[in-house]
C-alpha cells in the first residue's frame, strides 16, 4: 500500500511540475500578439552610444548593423524559444564579453512593447523592464542554436568562417 501511495504522489508531483512549466510558458506568451526574431550580421558595439538600441515608431533601430534574419515566430517556435528562456540552470556559465547577435521583439496590438537581446555564444543578455527571464547561460545559447538550425536561420548563432563573434 505504501508503494502505491508513494507512486501516486510521485506521479502527481511530476504532472504538476510539467503542467506548471507549460502554464508559465503559456502565461508569458499570452502577453503578446506577435514575437519577431532578428539576427545581426555582426555584433553591435554595446559599449558605444552610437550603436544604442532605439525603439521608434514601433520598430527597433540599431545604427551600423545589417539584419540577417527578420522573422515572425510561429506559435511552435515561440513556445520552444520561450521555454528555453524561462528555464533555470543548476549551473550557469557566462563569459565576460557581450557580443549580441539576436534580438526578440514582443508586440501587443501591433505595438512594440518589449525586447530581449542576447549572445548565444557568451550567454550575455539585455532585456526591457517588463521581461523577467532568468539568467541567460551558455547552455541556453546551445539550446537556442539547435532551434535556430532547425528553423534554418541564416544566422543560427554558431560561429563559422563567414560568421565570427570577434
Amino acid at each position: 500500500m505504501n508503494k502505491q501511495l508513494l507512486l501516486l504522489i510521485s506521479l502527481s508531483m511530476f504532472l504538476f511540475s510539467c503542467n506548471r512549466k507549460e502554464n508559465k510558458t503559456s502565461e508569458f506568451l499570452k502577453r503578446y500578439d506577435k514575437i519577431r526574431l532578428i539576427s545581426y550580421a555582426t555584433h553591435r558595439d554595446v559599449y558605444s552610444s552610437q550603436d544604442e538600441l532605439k525603439i521608434e515608431n514601433d520598430t527597433i533601430r540599431i545604427p551600423n548593423l545589417k539584419f540577417i534574419d527578420n522573422v515572425v515566430l510561429n506559435p511552435h517556435y515561440a513556445e520552444r524559444i520561450t521555454e528555453v528562456l524561462l528555464s533555470t540552470a543548476n549551473e550557469c556559465v557566462l563569459a565576460d564579453c557581450y557580443n549580441p547577435r539576436h534580438l526578440l521583439l514582443f508586440y501587443k496590438k501591433d505595438k512594440l512593447v518589449d525586447f530581449y537581446e542576447f549572445c548565444a555564444e557568451c550567454g550575455g543578455s539585455r532585456q526591457s523592464k517588463n521581461i523577467n527571464f532568468p539568467e541567460f547561460c551558455t547552455d541556453k545559447g546551445d539550446k537556442l542554436i539547435a532551434i535556430f538550425k532547425e528553423m534554418k536561420l541564416k544566422n543560427d548563432g554558431e560561429e563559422k568562417e563567414n560568421y565570427k563573434y570577434f
